[in-house]
């Protein structure tokens, strides 16, 4: 490892995202010109760093210096002052100011004044104001680049580094006195990362820090994995090996202390759950008031006349939806597919814009697909739930808030069984009291990824009305695919005709079905795991050959073991907001450019080309092939369901539901078709535990 004082002369390429940069230096003593790429968070030409790292050989660019660190100096030099001290970090003060300030104390300016910032006063020129300006700018950089160099030191990434800094005015000092603070407090900073750092500052096996942290970290990936927003003492202890039942304890008592666990009735809590819970039992109250009454028959003729115009019928349930949301402030709507939620929703907003034209009415799901789906079928804008609460990807924050809240008087949720307990928890406090609320979905899909049961919850309390529709209309091509849902839903006997087809099919079968199915028409094909012979990740390796195999023609890139070729079928792993692209949408790749020192995949997404030039993996899947989770939310016209007995302890009632209900035009199930019909029979093994019911119930 080598260290050397360089100017930096020229940018050749820079990463504003990630702060690689590709540049021309020459070394300070020497004058030797040479390339050098790497991490520089504080880019800036004709100023002075000092670089940390080694000289390697490129094969096509010859002898690079591959940058570990990089710290700026303080500029030494008339022209190099000059620029710094009229940069962005001085605000008021130009080239005139900076040029008396070196004139008066020469090369060494800067760190004269860093020394003693009184001979500051020596200038006639300077008042007060410029001053402090002038103290406050050099003081930041110095302790800025010495807090770098000690964290670099510690072994930490420029990434990790940006995180603290960001964060703390001192992280050093936050680190020395604990290393696992940033764990608790830091979006993006692991737990494995604050182990490295216990590792590297030599903290005892057995400190109480580390047991801690270790406890905290066990909670959140039981509630993670489980779905549960509470845990109780013997789970923890159940998953814990190292530490005894008493030192466990000990280590949640000062958790929470330290209002990083939550603990009631013997119930311990990680992420707020509790304090999460007890916001939506407390606003969905608050939600729950008088409307004033629309008078019988005026809301009678207003639902014939949108029978009218959308040439149907309501039955009797749909009516009474919709006779709810006009007479209720905060309802809900329960159906399976084809049951005509959409048709309801139309109503709805069709006499709701002629009751009440000056009120603003807001649709949302809970992700990119799902709010497009709702948008096209009601004809109306939808959101997604994320961007309408402003949610900030970086620091896992909400700009619409109970101090910032959404203009919004009628607020209508699809997909409402997706909604995780925090999210749900963040919207209703970004609600103003007056919104009138209704939330929309199906009981016996998939609950949300994160911990909760939400939907489920708020039915089985009985605090809110609630209209089941159940009768099937969708009966064009595809009535057999909402039958089989409805058989499923009612635990009958599964038929698989009209739309439906079972072809039986053993683990080492299942791939060559798919492939006689795929080269007759479009297909999404849903697996219920990534594994296996018949897995995720191999069905996909396998359609990126049959669909689009490798070509002169078409740029690739290799990203460990996954190839992205130019027009692979590709799935967004992220929300990304400012795009306005959602984790689930699907796209193809359009482009692939390779740098010397970068890639760049550019992704058509339907309304938006969106480029990716590092952590590929972070934000990219292929989606020839997904799972059923991603799945949700979204509909294909045909659909593969992938039925392995691999794969039989995921097969869960509420899984296969979710997956058959996915297809609108044409269902293959391939598989074993006993094991289908055994799994349909069985009731959900894992019931997540949660508060919020009980909650619920208590008294308004």
């Amino acid at each position: 490892m080598e260290t050397i004082d360089a100017i930096l002369e020229y940018v050749v390429f820079e990463n504003e995202q990630n702060h690689y940069i590709v540049a021309t230096f020459s070394q300070t003593d020497t004058y030797h010109k040479f390339t050098a790429t790497g991490i520089v968070r504080d880019v800036s030409e004709d100023m002075e760093y000092t670089l940390t790292g080694d000289y390697v050989h490129h094969p096509k660019y010859g002898e690079q210096f591959q940058i570990k660190s990089a710290v700026r100096k303080l500029p030494t030099n008339e022209k190099q002052i000059v620029r710094f001290l009229s940069g962005e970090r001085f605000n008021g003060i130009g080239k005139k100011t900076a040029m008396e300030i070196y004139e008066s104390f020469g090369d060494n300016c800067l760190e004269l004044i860093l020394q003693d910032d009184s001979i500051l006063y020596q200038i006639p020129s300077l008042n007060q104001k410029k001053i402090n300006t002038i103290k406050k700018g050099i003081q930041e950089f110095s302790s800025f680049n010495e807090s770098y160099v000690q964290l670099i030191k510690m072994g930490l990434s420029d990434a990790k580094i940006e995180l603290l800094q960001k964060h703390y005015d001192n992280p050093v000092e936050v680190i020395q006195k604990n290393c696992f603070q940033p764990f608790y407090e830091v979006n993006g900073f692991g737990y494995k990362t604050s182990v490295s750092l216990a590792n590297t500052l030599a903290m005892e096996a057995m400190d109480s820090r580390r047991q801690d942290a270790y406890i905290c970290n066990v909670c959140r990936d039981l509630v993670m994995n489980s779905g549960n927003t509470f845990l109780s003492l013997a789970s923890i202890c159940e998953n814990t090996k190292v530490l005894s039942k008493q030192q466990i304890i000990e280590a949640i008592q000062r958790l929470k202390k330290n209002d990083i666990l939550e603990i009631q009735n013997d119930r311990i809590y990680p992420f707020h759950l509790l304090s999460d819970e007890m916001t939506i039992s407390n606003d969905v109250k608050d939600h729950i008031f008088k409307v004033d009454q629309i008078d019988e028959s005026v809301l009678d003729t207003k639902i014939r006349e949108v029978e009218f115009s959308l040439n149907i019928e309501y039955d009797d349930k749909q009516k009474d939806a919709i006779i709810s949301f006009f007479n209720h402030s905060f309802s809900i709507l329960n159906g399976g597919p084809g049951t005509g939620k959409t048709t309801v929703v139309k109503g709805i907003l069709n006499i709701c814009t002629q009751l009440y034209p000056d009120r603003t009415i807001q649709l949302c799901a809970p992700t990119g697909r799902a709010s497009k789906r709702l948008s096209q079928l009601s004809e109306c804008d939808s959101r997604t739930i994320h961007s309408l609460l402003q949610w900030d990807l970086h620091s896992n924050t909400f700009g619409k808030d109970e101090n910032n809240k959404i203009d919004c008087d009628f607020l209508i949720i699809d997909e409402f069984s997706m909604v995780d307990t925090h999210l749900f928890c963040q919207l209703l406090k970004a609600l103003p009291l007056r919104c009138r609320i209704l939330l929309i979905g199906d009981e016996n899909q998939l609950e949300s990824v994160g911990p909760g049961k939400v939907f489920e919850d708020l039915i089985d309390s009985s605090l809110l009305p609630v209209v089941h529709l159940t009768k099937i209309y969708r009966q064009a091509n595809g009535s057999g695919i909402v039958t089989l849902a409805k058989e499923i839903r009612e635990d009958q006997k599964c038929s698989f005709d009209d739309g439906v087809t079972f072809i039986e099919a053993n683990s080492f079968e299942i791939l060559e079905r798919i492939c006689e199915l795929i080269s007759q028409q479009d297909i999404q094909i849903l697996a219920p795991m990534y594994k296996g012979v018949c897995g995720i990740d191999e069905i996909n390796k396998m359609m990126q050959e049959l669909m689009n195999p490798k070509s002169k023609y078409k740029k690739e890139i290799k990203v460990g073991q996954v190839v992205f070729r130019e027009k692979d079928k590709v799935m967004l792993l992220k929300n990304m907001a400012e795009e306005d692209v959602y984790n689930g949408d699907m796209g193809t790749i359009i482009h692939i450019e390779k740098t010397k020192d970068n890639a760049i995949i550019e992704v058509d997404f339907g309304n938006q080309i969106v480029p990716f030039d590092h952590d590929f993996l972070y934000f990219l899947t292929h989606a020839y092939c997904i799972s059923v989770h991603k799945s949700q939310g979204s509909e294909y016209e045909n659909v593969i369901f992938v039925v392995d007995s691999n794969s039989t302890y995921m097969l869960e009632k509420r899984l296969i539901y979710t997956a058959i209900s996915r297809a609108k035009h044409h269902l293959y199930i391939i598989g074993n078709q006993q094991l289908f019909e055994n799994q349909v029979k069985l009731k959900q093994k894992r019931i997540r535990q949660t508060s919020l019911k009980e909650n619920l119930g208590g008294k308004l």
